[in-house]
């Protein structure tokens, strides 16, 4: 069976071919000193009789070797095995770990989520994160459009749903530990994803800034995701 010449095939046999090299060059030394006539028992016989073990356990270890290197590299996945893993990897999933459920219901005025497909879905040109599926409060529509420079009036109303900004939520919790002014936080329609965005945000030391300038610790937000959605 004829072997396709890809990068693991030749460097196996490139492994194979050193180590039967090492072998046979070893063989061969030993057989020329065979041909010399050494009393059994004298010292001369124990020095080759010990050289003969030492060859078998190198070889031997040596195959070893190579065979341990081959079958590691054997357990990684090819490109195309790894490019599926992380296909599969990165569908999106709500806060509780089941597939994540649109943020826009009906009766909502707009389609929501950066693109506006009605899905708070990850998408990596999305800077401010919108993965945060609430149920609006007129507290926070007012709060927000003051505090923020976020005016989110014109496409959404109280009791609308909408895919705010993780910032979004970061000041809502600042500004009101208690109640979130009145946002209601939807597990399964909130991407998943916004975990890792707060502790991407806190290994940094980094807070999350508003279009007017404010700033939110990402901690306390994620503590406030974790409160409702464990």
């Amino acid at each position: 069976v004829a072997l396709k010449p890809t990068r693991r095939n030749r460097r196996i046999a490139l492994s194979a071919l050193t180590t039967c090299s090492g072998v046979l060059a070893a063989f061969a030394i030993s057989l020329h000193a065979s041909k010399t006539w050494i009393a059994p028992g004298s010292q001369a016989a124990d020095v080759r009789d010990g050289q003969r073990r030492a060859l078998a356990s190198a070889t031997l270890s040596s195959l070893v070797a190579v065979w341990g290197a081959e079958q590691s590299h054997a357990a990684r996945p090819d490109r195309k095995t790894l490019a599926s893993a992380l296909a599969a990897s990165a569908a999106d999933l709500g806060l509780s770990g089941a597939p994540l459920l649109p943020c826009t219901q009906e009766g909502d005025a707009g389609s929501t989520g950066w693109t506006r497909t009605g899905s708070c879905e990850w998408d990596s040109s999305d800077k401010g994160y919108h993965q945060v599926c609430v149920t609006m409060s007129s507290t926070f529509l007012s709060s927000s459009a003051q505090a923020d420079k976020n005016d989110l009036r014109s496409v959404v109303g109280p009791g609308g749903h909408w895919c705010i900004c993780a910032w979004a939520w970061a000041g809502a919790v600042s500004r009101d530990p208690a109640s979130f002014e009145g946002l209601s936080l939807d597990c399964d329609r909130t991407n998943g994803r916004l975990r890792n965005v707060y502790r991407s945000f806190m290994d940094s030391g980094s807070d999350l800034v508003a279009p007017s300038g404010a700033r939110y610790p990402a901690e306390a937000a994620l503590k406030a995701v974790e409160a409702v959605c464990g």
